[in-house]
């Protein structure tokens, strides 16, 4: 019997393995492109391995699509190969039910791998294709910037977040909210020893 996680990971698998054929792409190309070895892509692909949020990022770039759309695939409705919408395209302005996400539900990526790192866990999307992530950050260890289109926001729901966008860094407590434009090289993490939990939106 396969596990909810073990599903999760062979949707994500599909929707990769999808692209790459779509684009005529060989598992070796794409995992020079992402930064990883073949073999790890090779697993990734099959859901024997869960990418991080950095690797994921990292074939997001190399494929030519976006991190929400290949974490749409690990949701409980996301399509798995053909990469179109699921359930959880669903506009809640137009229906007539309320969508609830139990504090143990959402698909949920470790944050980095052979690290401390704390784990992610994707929200319900908002109008739009805005994307909801959760994060709980134990990383104290500065990790490789991010970049991509559109602004995006940081709330801190508890503990202390060290944001660096491009050369400024900010010190963010719990209720601070920090909104910045997702072009510039960006990264987040934790005073040594701490833990964090904060809510980040950025454009689909």
């Amino acid at each position: 019997m396969t596990t909810a996680r073990g599903d999760s990971l062979d949707r994500l698998g599909a929707r990769i393995r999808h692209h790459r054929r779509q684009l005529g792409l060989t598992l070796v190309e794409v995992a020079d492109q992402a930064g990883i070895s073949q073999p790890f892509l090779s697993q990734i692909e099959r859901g024997k391995a869960a990418p991080s949020m950095s690797t994921l990022e990292g074939l997001a770039h190399a494929l030519g699509t976006t991190q929400a759309h290949l974490l749409d695939a690990v949701t409980a409705g996301g399509a798995s190969d053909t990469g179109g919408p699921g359930d959880s395209g669903r506009d809640p302005a137009h229906s007539d039910r309320v969508d609830v996400q139990r504090s143990t539900e959402g698909a949920t990526l470790t944050r980095a791998e052979g690290t401390v790192g704390g784990h992610t866990r994707l929200l319900p999307g908002g109008p739009g294709g805005t994307q909801f992530l959760e994060f709980v950050e134990t990383n104290h260890v500065p990790g490789r910037f991010f970049e991509h289109p559109g602004q995006e926001w940081l709330y801190i729901t508890r503990g202390t977040v060290l944001l660096e966008v491009g050369d400024s860094l900010t010190r963010l407590e719990a209720g601070d909210v920090a909104r910045y434009n997702g072009t510039l090289p960006h990264r987040w993490y934790v005073p040594d020893g701490g833990e964090a939990c904060l809510i980040v939106a950025r454009p689909g």
